[in-house]
Protein backbone atom coordinates (compact mmCIF):
# COMPACT_ATOMS: atom_id res chain seq x y z
CA UNK A 1 0.00 0.00 0.00
CA UNK A 2 2.93 2.49 0.25
CA UNK A 3 2.95 2.46 -3.82
CA UNK A 4 -0.86 3.25 -3.46
CA UNK A 5 -0.06 6.31 -1.24
CA UNK A 6 3.14 7.70 -3.18
CA UNK A 7 1.26 7.23 -6.32
CA UNK A 8 -1.77 9.38 -4.75
CA UNK A 9 0.56 12.06 -3.40
CA UNK A 10 2.03 12.31 -6.84
CA UNK A 11 -1.62 12.90 -8.56
CA UNK A 12 -2.17 15.76 -6.01
CA UNK A 13 0.89 17.80 -6.89
CA UNK A 14 0.43 17.04 -10.38
CA UNK A 15 -2.57 18.54 -10.74
CA UNK A 16 -2.16 21.34 -8.41
CA UNK A 17 0.50 22.25 -11.01
CA UNK A 18 -1.60 22.38 -13.58
CA UNK A 19 -2.99 25.74 -14.68
CA UNK A 20 -6.41 24.66 -15.52
CA UNK A 21 -6.65 23.59 -11.65
CA UNK A 22 -6.26 27.51 -10.45
CA UNK A 23 -8.49 28.96 -13.41
CA UNK A 24 -11.44 26.14 -11.93
CA UNK A 25 -10.01 27.62 -8.22
CA UNK A 26 -10.70 30.81 -9.31
CA UNK A 27 -13.88 30.55 -11.05
CA UNK A 28 -15.27 28.56 -7.73
CA UNK A 29 -13.32 31.67 -5.25
CA UNK A 30 -15.46 34.11 -7.57
CA UNK A 31 -19.01 32.46 -7.15
CA UNK A 32 -18.28 31.87 -3.36
CA UNK A 33 -17.92 35.77 -3.22
CA UNK A 34 -21.32 35.73 -5.59
CA UNK A 35 -23.00 33.86 -3.20
CA UNK A 36 -22.00 36.02 0.29
CA UNK A 37 -23.61 38.95 -1.52
CA UNK A 38 -26.77 36.87 -1.23
CA UNK A 39 -26.61 37.22 2.90
CA UNK A 40 -26.75 41.04 2.86
CA UNK A 41 -29.90 41.36 0.42
CA UNK A 42 -33.43 41.98 1.34
CA UNK A 43 -36.39 40.30 -0.10
CA UNK A 44 -40.05 40.46 -0.05
CA UNK A 45 -41.87 37.25 -0.17
CA UNK A 46 -45.85 38.12 -0.74
CA UNK A 47 -45.15 41.94 0.82
CA UNK A 48 -43.17 40.18 4.43
CA UNK A 49 -39.96 40.72 4.42
CA UNK A 50 -37.89 37.57 4.61
CA UNK A 51 -35.40 37.73 7.80
CA UNK A 52 -31.54 36.75 7.45
CA UNK A 53 -31.63 33.41 8.96
CA UNK A 54 -34.05 32.08 6.75
CA UNK A 55 -32.50 34.27 3.86
CA UNK A 56 -29.11 32.59 4.76
CA UNK A 57 -30.98 28.61 4.86
CA UNK A 58 -32.40 28.78 1.31
CA UNK A 59 -28.95 30.21 -0.05
CA UNK A 60 -26.86 27.65 1.54
CA UNK A 61 -29.16 24.58 0.31
CA UNK A 62 -28.65 26.79 -3.38
CA UNK A 63 -25.22 27.04 -3.09
CA UNK A 64 -24.41 23.09 -1.83
CA UNK A 65 -26.75 22.04 -4.82
CA UNK A 66 -24.51 24.25 -7.24
CA UNK A 67 -21.12 23.39 -5.82
CA UNK A 68 -21.85 19.99 -5.64
CA UNK A 69 -23.13 20.04 -9.18
CA UNK A 70 -19.98 22.13 -10.46
CA UNK A 71 -17.65 19.90 -8.31
CA UNK A 72 -18.86 16.84 -11.02
CA UNK A 73 -17.89 18.53 -13.77
CA UNK A 74 -14.51 19.33 -12.25
CA UNK A 75 -14.16 15.89 -11.53
CA UNK A 76 -14.68 14.78 -15.35
CA UNK A 77 -12.02 17.42 -16.57
CA UNK A 78 -9.31 16.53 -13.71
CA UNK A 79 -9.90 12.40 -14.56
CA UNK A 80 -9.97 12.83 -18.39
CA UNK A 81 -6.24 12.76 -19.13
CA UNK A 82 -5.03 10.71 -16.28
CA UNK A 83 -3.44 7.99 -18.27
CA UNK A 84 -2.72 9.97 -21.75
CA UNK A 85 -0.78 12.11 -20.20
CA UNK A 86 1.16 9.74 -18.28
CA UNK A 87 1.81 7.85 -21.79
CA UNK A 88 2.57 10.99 -23.76
CA UNK A 89 5.26 12.51 -21.52
CA UNK A 90 6.65 9.10 -20.21
CA UNK A 91 5.33 8.89 -16.63
CA UNK A 92 3.73 5.09 -17.18
CA UNK A 93 6.73 4.00 -18.34
CA UNK A 94 8.48 5.47 -15.31
CA UNK A 95 6.10 4.01 -12.94
CA UNK A 96 5.80 0.80 -14.07
CA UNK A 97 9.47 -0.01 -14.86
CA UNK A 98 9.77 0.22 -10.56
CA UNK A 99 8.02 -1.97 -8.62
CA UNK A 100 4.66 -1.08 -8.92
CA UNK A 101 1.99 -3.08 -9.75
CA UNK A 102 -0.37 -2.08 -12.35
CA UNK A 103 -3.31 -1.57 -9.68
CA UNK A 104 -1.42 0.44 -7.47
CA UNK A 105 -0.71 2.82 -10.20
CA UNK A 106 -4.15 2.91 -11.43
CA UNK A 107 -5.52 3.05 -7.82
CA UNK A 108 -2.84 5.40 -6.63
CA UNK A 109 -4.20 7.93 -10.25
CA UNK A 110 -7.83 7.32 -9.28
CA UNK A 111 -6.98 7.91 -5.57
CA UNK A 112 -4.90 10.88 -5.88
CA UNK A 113 -7.78 12.87 -7.97
CA UNK A 114 -10.57 11.94 -6.16
CA UNK A 115 -8.65 13.25 -2.70
CA UNK A 116 -8.09 16.50 -4.18
CA UNK A 117 -11.78 16.95 -5.82
CA UNK A 118 -13.23 16.08 -2.63
CA UNK A 119 -11.09 18.35 -0.77
CA UNK A 120 -12.08 20.93 -3.17
CA UNK A 121 -15.92 20.29 -2.83
CA UNK A 122 -15.53 19.97 1.00
CA UNK A 123 -13.48 23.48 1.13
CA UNK A 124 -16.09 25.30 -0.49
CA UNK A 125 -19.17 23.77 1.22
CA UNK A 126 -16.97 24.68 4.50
CA UNK A 127 -16.59 27.96 3.82
CA UNK A 128 -20.60 28.33 3.11
CA UNK A 129 -20.99 26.70 6.38
CA UNK A 130 -18.96 29.55 8.34
CA UNK A 131 -20.13 32.39 5.56
CA UNK A 132 -23.94 31.77 7.02
CA UNK A 133 -22.32 30.79 10.91
CA UNK A 134 -20.68 33.97 10.91
CA UNK A 135 -23.99 36.18 9.07
CA UNK A 136 -26.45 34.40 11.41
CA UNK A 137 -25.05 33.07 14.24
CA UNK A 138 -26.31 29.63 13.18
CA UNK A 139 -24.89 26.40 12.20
CA UNK A 140 -26.68 24.45 9.72
CA UNK A 141 -26.70 20.54 11.05
CA UNK A 142 -25.34 18.33 8.40
CA UNK A 143 -23.88 20.39 6.06
CA UNK A 144 -20.45 18.93 5.78
CA UNK A 145 -21.81 15.59 6.07
CA UNK A 146 -23.80 15.93 3.39
CA UNK A 147 -20.98 17.51 1.45
CA UNK A 148 -19.21 13.71 2.63
CA UNK A 149 -21.71 12.08 1.31
CA UNK A 150 -21.70 13.43 -2.06
CA UNK A 151 -18.32 12.63 -2.74
CA UNK A 152 -19.21 8.76 -3.82
CA UNK A 153 -20.29 10.85 -7.18
CA UNK A 154 -17.48 12.49 -7.70
CA UNK A 155 -15.31 9.17 -7.08
CA UNK A 156 -18.11 7.36 -9.65
CA UNK A 157 -17.27 10.20 -12.06
CA UNK A 158 -13.80 10.01 -11.88
CA UNK A 159 -13.94 6.30 -12.88
CA UNK A 160 -16.29 6.33 -15.30
CA UNK A 161 -13.89 9.02 -17.29
CA UNK A 162 -10.77 6.74 -16.20
CA UNK A 163 -12.35 3.43 -17.94
CA UNK A 164 -14.08 5.48 -21.07
CA UNK A 165 -10.83 7.00 -21.65
CA UNK A 166 -9.15 3.74 -22.52
CA UNK A 167 -11.62 2.72 -25.61
CA UNK A 168 -11.91 6.53 -26.59
CA UNK A 169 -10.49 10.37 -26.92
CA UNK A 170 -10.02 12.04 -23.64
CA UNK A 171 -12.90 14.35 -24.31
CA UNK A 172 -15.06 12.11 -25.53
CA UNK A 173 -14.86 10.05 -22.62
CA UNK A 174 -15.54 12.98 -20.49
CA UNK A 175 -18.46 14.25 -22.11
CA UNK A 176 -20.19 10.86 -22.28
CA UNK A 177 -19.65 10.58 -18.64
CA UNK A 178 -21.28 13.92 -18.67
CA UNK A 179 -24.10 12.80 -20.06
CA UNK A 180 -24.42 9.71 -17.81
CA UNK A 181 -24.92 12.43 -14.76
CA UNK A 182 -27.35 14.39 -17.14
CA UNK A 183 -29.83 11.58 -17.87
CA UNK A 184 -29.29 10.33 -13.30
CA UNK A 185 -30.42 14.66 -13.02
CA UNK A 186 -33.58 14.35 -15.32
CA UNK A 187 -34.39 11.10 -14.36
CA UNK A 188 -34.32 11.19 -10.60
CA UNK A 189 -35.50 14.74 -10.43
CA UNK A 190 -38.91 13.45 -12.52
CA UNK A 191 -39.25 10.65 -9.56
CA UNK A 192 -38.36 13.60 -6.82
CA UNK A 193 -41.08 15.98 -8.58
CA UNK A 194 -43.38 13.33 -8.91
CA UNK A 195 -43.16 13.03 -4.77
CA UNK A 196 -44.10 16.48 -4.01
CA UNK A 197 -47.46 16.40 -3.29
CA UNK A 198 -48.76 19.52 -4.30
CA UNK A 199 -47.55 17.80 -7.69
CA UNK A 200 -49.87 15.11 -6.95
CA UNK A 201 -52.97 16.73 -6.04
CA UNK A 202 -53.08 18.49 -9.74
CA UNK A 203 -52.07 15.08 -11.68
CA UNK A 204 -54.58 11.85 -12.04
CA UNK A 205 -53.43 8.34 -10.81
CA UNK A 206 -52.42 7.72 -14.70
CA UNK A 207 -49.52 9.53 -14.58
CA UNK A 208 -47.70 7.76 -11.34
CA UNK A 209 -46.71 4.80 -12.84
CA UNK A 210 -44.14 2.77 -11.41
CA UNK A 211 -40.73 3.84 -12.67
CA UNK A 212 -38.67 1.50 -15.81
CA UNK A 213 -36.49 -0.92 -14.79
CA UNK A 214 -33.30 0.72 -16.68
CA UNK A 215 -34.16 3.74 -14.23
CA UNK A 216 -33.97 1.73 -11.51
CA UNK A 217 -31.01 0.43 -11.93
CA UNK A 218 -29.35 3.42 -13.55
CA UNK A 219 -26.41 5.07 -11.46
CA UNK A 220 -28.26 7.32 -8.66
CA UNK A 221 -26.21 10.39 -9.06
CA UNK A 222 -28.75 13.29 -8.17
CA UNK A 223 -30.58 10.82 -6.02
CA UNK A 224 -27.47 10.48 -3.76
CA UNK A 225 -27.16 14.38 -3.70
CA UNK A 226 -30.92 14.72 -2.73
CA UNK A 227 -30.18 11.79 -0.06
CA UNK A 228 -27.32 14.16 1.41
CA UNK A 229 -29.20 17.06 1.26
CA UNK A 230 -31.88 14.85 3.49
CA UNK A 231 -29.02 15.35 6.19
CA UNK A 232 -29.50 19.16 6.02
CA UNK A 233 -33.11 19.09 5.82
CA UNK A 234 -34.27 16.65 7.55
CA UNK A 235 -36.90 15.86 6.13
CA UNK A 236 -38.35 11.79 4.75
CA UNK A 237 -36.38 10.00 2.42
CA UNK A 238 -38.15 8.10 -0.48
CA UNK A 239 -35.58 6.03 -2.79
CA UNK A 240 -36.59 5.05 -6.41
CA UNK A 241 -36.58 0.91 -6.22
CA UNK A 242 -35.33 -1.24 -3.50
CA UNK A 243 -31.51 -0.26 -3.39
CA UNK A 244 -30.66 2.54 -1.46
CA UNK A 245 -28.61 5.23 -3.66
CA UNK A 246 -25.31 4.91 -1.74
CA UNK A 247 -25.62 1.32 -1.84
CA UNK A 248 -26.28 1.57 -6.25
CA UNK A 249 -23.17 4.18 -6.07
CA UNK A 250 -20.96 2.05 -4.44
CA UNK A 251 -22.01 -0.74 -6.78
CA UNK A 252 -21.14 1.12 -10.01
CA UNK A 253 -17.81 2.28 -8.53
CA UNK A 254 -16.82 -1.28 -7.70
CA UNK A 255 -17.97 -2.75 -11.10
CA UNK A 256 -16.34 0.62 -13.01
CA UNK A 257 -13.21 -0.17 -10.93
CA UNK A 258 -12.74 -4.06 -11.59
CA UNK A 259 -13.44 -3.37 -15.40
CA UNK A 260 -11.01 -0.64 -15.31
CA UNK A 261 -8.34 -3.02 -13.70
CA UNK A 262 -9.25 -5.68 -15.89
CA UNK A 263 -8.57 -3.73 -19.23
CA UNK A 264 -5.61 -1.71 -18.02
CA UNK A 265 -3.87 -5.13 -16.99
CA UNK A 266 -4.77 -6.20 -21.10
CA UNK A 267 -3.17 -2.55 -22.18
CA UNK A 268 0.07 -2.76 -24.01
CA UNK A 269 2.82 -0.21 -22.89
Amino acid sequence: MNNFFKISLYTILDQMRSKSFYVLLGIAVFFVLLIRGCYKADFLVNGELVDSVTLAWYASRVAFHLIANGMILMAALLSMSIFSRDESNGSLVLFLSRPVSRWQYVMGRIGGTWVLATAFMFILHATIFFITWIKTGGVIPGYLTASLICSLNLLFIILLVALLSLFMPDFIAAMMTLTVAAVSFLSDGVFLVMQNRAVQATLSENMFAEPTLWRVLFPKISLLQHYAVIHITGNDFQSMGPVHPLLNLLAYCLLSAAVLLFNFNRKEI
